[in-house]
């Protein structure tokens, strides 16, 4: 802990002198030139090499310019990374984790994996692994987050038709306090392009992570009732949304949850959702909706539509009471409910919700 202290300590006090080195040199040398031209001139004594002629045939001699500006970029974006680095540390440490934060956000991070448990006939958890120095670190992200998930680089890396790398955001089903690994709940869908790689991986090898990328920043008691429609592997979200919110004792927020699949067996932390049911039936209730239902179902049946969401969410429009209503799952699902996203923006509120009277700021789309 004396060790860890000094630390941060020393990094807190390194932080502004490493920011200021990182200006100065960014102004020197790697923003556009100033009306006198570019200080070549400095960018030659940082390399070593000096001279009036040298520093002459710099300026006769574009592409030499054009090779040492992007060297000058390239030491400045590394210096950047390694800013980034220690403020993550310290950032994680300073909102009283106890521990520093494993992922970087812009860096990508190899985490190992040590642990598959197969859940259902096409889903397992995956538990990867910070490493050895990682024990005592935690993931970093918020919620609700999730993390950037792709291959390896270099020979073996996952590329689609345009060559370009294969990355997909994933949410955690582990809690954001769980130290040293974090699990994954993926399923694994035939024609995916990252899936079949994933659930081909043994004990051991990596993948690499980036993030967190905070969806949607969750504060206790923002809202009175919070509706959430999942739909397939869509539940993960959901379930680090109101798992948070459930464990925070001064939040009086009450849930519903509707969960649609195609069959009984694909429902997934079905045994976690009605657990937690049972220990706070005052705040969460959950409902279940299968396209196939077996004989003798007792839960809802067919696609979530307006009329269903009325039923197991009724809402009187003369209640001063605060609702929010969150969806994830197939895009066909979210444009029926919400109106399709617009890329990584909410994009225009349609389909049930705004038959039923929703607002905008009333529904997330995850």
């Amino acid at each position: 802990m004396a060790t860890a202290a000094r630390f941060l300590s020393s990094a807190r006090l390194a932080r502004p002198t490493l920011t200021a080195n990182v200006a100065r040199q960014s102004r020197a040398y790697a923003t556009a030139p100033a009306a006198g031209g570019p200080n070549y001139g400095l960018i030659l004594s940082l390399a070593g090499v000096t001279g009036i002629g040298a520093y002459a045939y710099l300026q006769y001699n574009p592409a030499a310019k054009a090779e040492i500006s992007a060297k000058a970029h390239e030491l400045e974006a590394k210096a950047e990374r390694k800013v980034k680095g220690v403020q993550s540390e310290v950032d994680a440490a300073d909102q009283g984790t106890g521990s520093y934060a494993a992922l970087i956000k812009d860096t990508w991070t190899p985490f190992t994996l040590t642990k598959v448990a197969p859940y259902n006939h096409n889903s397992s958890i995956y538990t990867f692994s910070f490493g050895e120095d990682g024990q005592d670190k935690v993931s970093g992200a918020e919620v609700a987050s999730a993390l950037l998930v792709r291959s390896l680089q270099g020979e073996g890396e996952l590329k689609d038709d345009k060559e370009k790398p294969v990355i997909r955001p994933y949410t955690p089903v582990s809690s954001n306090e769980q130290k040293g690994s974090i699990d994954l709940l993926i399923k694994e869908y035939k024609d995916g392009k990252l899936t079949p790689f994933i659930s081909s991986l043994q004990p051991g090898q990596q993948l690499l992570f980036k993030g967190p990328i905070l969806k949607f920043k969750y504060e206790p008691n923002q809202f009175d009732r919070g509706l959430a429609i999942a739909g397939g592997s869509g539940i993960t979200p959901m379930y680090q949304l109101i798992t948070h919110s459930l464990n925070i004792p001064d939040d009086k927020t009450k849930w519903t949850l509707v969960f649609s699949n195609v069959t009984e067996k694909d429902i997934l932390l079905r045994k976690e959702w009605d657990n937690l049911a049972k220990q706070h039936p005052d705040r969460l209730e959950v409902k279940y909706v299968l396209d196939k239902a077996p004989w003798g179902w007792k839960g809802e049946t067919g696609f979530v539509t307006a009329s269903t969401i009325s039923k197991l969410f009724p809402r009187s429009t003369d209640s001063n009471e605060k609702v929010r209503a969150f969806i994830c799952g197939p895009p066909p699902q979210v444009k029926s409910l919400a109106g399709p996203k617009d890329g990584p923006r909410q994009g225009e509120l349609q389909g049930a919700f705004k038959e039923l009277g929703y607002t905008a700021d009333e529904v997330f789309k995850f």
